[in-house]
């Protein structure tokens, strides 16, 4: 097997897919440049259109009227969290009442479905949205919530690539050919300074101290000497000054929120953490989880055990299911081997490996075996992710396949690159996708 990116083996992605030469190049040089449309629950695809010139200022909603419209939103160059919050604040509307099925790329032209209270949408035609457009919309008894998706389409421009057009073909076309590794991608653990795992793993021990220290005293490679000379100068104590907080830049709002805590309370650092917003919070935690398993699905690859048949003691999920530590599953035994194997190659089930959390099973295993030398390695037990007084940190954990299957993927050879189509199930990264086209360094697929 091919190694990774030494940047991506520090995140336990150790190995590609394919042994194919990479073929470098850029992602994102332009947001056009990455397209996601997404494919909802019944598989209906919701495709760009093009710009409208001028906004629509009427809007007709489709169906018998009910409390929730859906309609689509196409963005560009937002995050899902920053075009809804956009949304909400034109109609007057609290944030979590604008409501979607999954988070889309921010650089990026994106098209999701997202929903609203009905009441609301008398206003739609006096909002002057920039760079969001929504269209189509229908009334629905229920608003769409996360999970409401089958996937996403990407449709992806590379430039600069490295190598001639014959050799990037027969990339792809290997790519398509191959299961490729179901890693969590960069986007899990920060590019510039990959370190929310850790902090995540101080959460779930509840070392408040330990995490602050993380989040503000690691520094990044790509940080001002500036930034450089505050983060060095927080280490001692974690006593932060005025001048030190005006330093981190204003992107860095979680660390200046747990700052500006900390200098109405010294030394109160679960207080100051908890100045996070809970699903940044909860993100750190999945973070953790995100490294052990790709730890464990590199160990896998290491043992030279399939990532796509199963064997005695794994466990499968039915396909285009949301899964959780509690949901069902199937187990893998020595006498149902045979009937297993046959559901994966019949596309019905898929080969898991577990995402530790407080439900996590252990059955007598290899799988179980390397699982439990991580967690011990790491200090951590499955029940410390249990936490009943925050919320936010209690996380069950759940079961993620261990590869994924893109033989939709289209490549052609166009005159400012490679462009590529393909489809994914949701919980599958494209990025990952392309780190086994590109085989660069990750800073090249922000």
């Amino acid at each position: 097997m091919k190694e990774g990116h030494s940047f991506e083996r520090s995140l336990g992605m150790n190995y590609y897919s394919t042994d194919s030469i990479g073929i470098g190049g850029k992602l994102k040089t332009r947001y056009e440049d990455f397209l996601v449309e997404e494919i909802d629950k019944t598989q209906i695809l919701h495709e760009f259109k093009d710009w409208q010139e001028t906004p629509s200022t009427d809007y007709v909603i489709d169906g018998k009227k009910e409390r929730f419209v859906t309609l689509t939103m196409q963005k560009m160059g937002l995050s899902t969290l920053d075009a809804s919050t956009i949304v909400a604040s034109a109609l007057r509307l609290p944030r979590n009442l604008v409501t979607y099925a999954g988070l889309k790329d921010k650089r990026a032209v994106t098209v999701q479905r997202i929903s609203l209270p009905s009441h609301t949408t008398s206003n739609l035609g006096s909002l002057n949205l920039s760079r969001i457009e929504l269209r189509d919309l229908v009334y629905s008894r229920k608003p769409i919530q996360i999970g409401d998706l089958w996937g996403n389409r990407f449709t992806i421009l590379l430039r600069d690539i490295a190598v001639d057009d014959a050799t990037a073909l027969e990339a792809a076309q290997r790519i398509r050919d191959s299961p490729l590794f179901n890693y969590f991608g960069i986007q899990r653990f920060g590019l510039t300074r990959p370190n929310t795992h850790l902090v995540g793993k101080a959460l779930v021990k509840c070392n408040f101290e330990e995490a602050v220290r993380i989040m503000l005293c690691s520094i990044g490679e790509y940080d001002s000497d500036d930034l450089r000379e505050a983060r060095e100068k927080l280490t001692d104590d974690l006593t932060p000054t005025e001048s030190i907080i005006e330093t981190f830049p204003k992107d860095l709002s979680y660390e200046r929120n747990v700052m500006e805590e900390l200098l109405k309370h010294p030394t109160d650092f679960e207080r100051a953490v908890l100045r996070i917003q809970p699903r940044i919070l909860t993100l750190m935690v999945h973070a953790f989880q995100s490294y052990i398993f790709n730890r464990l699905l590199s160990r896998r690859a290491e043992s030279g055990i399939s990532i796509v048949y199963p064997t005695p003691g794994d466990f499968l999920i039915e396909l285009d299911r949301a899964h959780s530590g509690r949901d069902s599953w199937l187990f893998v035994t020595d006498k149902s081997l045979e009937e297993r194997i046959n559901q994966v190659e019949l596309r019905e089930y898929g080969l898991a490996l577990p995402v530790p959390g407080y439900s996590t099973r252990l059955p007598p295993s290899l799988q179980s075996d390397e699982l439990k030398k991580f967690l011990k390695e790491d200090g951590v037990t499955l029940q410390e992710f249990r936490n009943s007084k925050i919320r936010a940190l209690d996380s069950a954990g759940g079961l993620h396949l261990a590869a994924m299957i893109v033989d939709d993927l289209e490549a052609s050879y166009i005159q400012e690159g490679l462009r590529v189509r393909f489809s994914l199930r949701k919980g599958s990264y494209a990025t990952v996708v392309l780190r086994e086209l590109m085989k660069n360094h990750p800073m090249n697929r922000i």
